[in-house]
């Protein structure tokens, strides 16, 4: 293995706000050497998420004091082991979501308690970090899936949404997804929705109300506004709703200014359905994580699990590739044109 160089980039935000490319700038940095019960990862490949945004705003999980490091998950390969590191080495390919949130950078030291190992870096198993343990976990902890349920995806064709919606399948639910393409629909059959709602051409809540009307048993809610409001409305006896976040929020600057929605009779709705609305935080199950990521991988390698990827090859005509390109896969996603989990090549 070729030595470590003496330098590597990485992304770091220096102003705050949801317009990523403008938060974040490229720098230079001494090379990193782990620590006692730390490895040092040359990445491969990053996954890229809705809430990077968030963080570039200093919502959550940071001081809010720039500068500091952005990126929730990796894969790659260790290149040096601290003291007292037994069961890695290097060579060996891992993947890991960093508690440190600074996984856009060429090299990353992590704590090996947060790392995973894998067979190769492959960027599928991305998929299985963030957007696959928020789906698996999220569906069976907090909305407490049960087989004959029906379970309403939104925004099903994303990376979060398309383990959800195989998720769902395999716990022998009905499933409806929600999509914006004839190309998100066409992916959205093939992974087994029973019912794929193009929001473009068609209004959710009509027909949820025409072809539900004893509303949905599970929503699975990413959206926020008035989407929210239409599930709600349509939340069967004893349903629960699961808010997994608002991403049609997410890029507006000021949260204070947006448009207040009147919720004064919620309690009466969940009231009279004997109904609930669950939030649901990844970070909050992370006694689950290893168990679930173990049963996703071991599906997605026997071909029974399909992770749908978005690199921008086909997308954008120009491959996710380097800090740059990282930044581009952010404005991708939020773009709402990206099937599948959006990822970037490092190396």
């Amino acid at each position: 293995m070729a030595a470590k160089p003496s330098t590597y980039k990485r992304l770091m935000v220096h102003t705050l706000t949801t317009n990523f490319r403008e938060a974040v700038k490229i720098e230079t940095a001494e090379m990193c050497h782990p620590k006692k019960g730390e490895v040092c990862v040359k990445n491969k490949y990053v996954g890229i998420n809705a809430s990077d945004v968030n963080m570039t705003k200093g919502r959550y999980f940071t001081s809010g004091k720039p500068p500091f490091g952005v990126g929730f998950e990796a894969v790659g390969e260790i290149v040096e082991v601290g003291e007292d590191v037994e069961n890695f080495k290097v060579g060996q390919s891992v993947t890991y979501m960093n508690s440190n949130m600074n996984t856009y950078a060429e090299y990353v030291c992590i704590a090996v308690a947060e790392v995973l190992p894998v067979p190769e870096a492959n960027p599928g198993y991305l998929t299985l970090l963030v957007s696959g343990l928020t789906a698996g976990i999220g569906l069976d902890k907090a909305a407490r899936i049960t087989a004959g349920e029906s379970v309403l995806i939104t925004a099903a064709a994303g990376g979060t949404g398309h383990i959800a919606v195989q998720w769902a399948k395999a716990a022998e639910c009905h499933v409806i997804g929600t999509c914006s393409t004839e190309e998100k629909e066409k992916v959205l059959k093939d992974l087994g929705c029973d019912r794929v709602i193009n929001y473009k051409k068609e209004d959710l809540a009509e027909v949820l109300a025409k072809e539900y009307p004893k509303g949905v048993d599970v929503i699975w809610e990413t959206i926020g506004g008035k989407v929210f409001q239409d599930c709600l409305k349509n939340l069967a006896l004893r349903g629960r709703l699961l808010v997994i976040g608002g991403i049609s929020a997410y890029k507006d600057e000021d949260r204070a200014a947006m448009e207040k929605r009147d919720l004064s009779d919620l309690p009466e709705q969940l009231l009279f359905k004997s109904s609930s609305v669950v939030g649901f935080m990844l970070l909050h199950f992370g006694e689950c994580f290893a168990s679930y990521f173990k049963y996703m991988s071991e599906s997605l390698e026997a071909g029974k699990l399909k992770c749908v990827l978005d690199n921008g090859e086909k997308s954008t005509g120009k491959e996710f590739f380097g800090m740059e390109g990282i930044i581009r896969g952010v404005e991708h996603l939020h773009s709402g044109k990206n099937i599948g989990k959006v990822y970037a090549r490092v190396s």
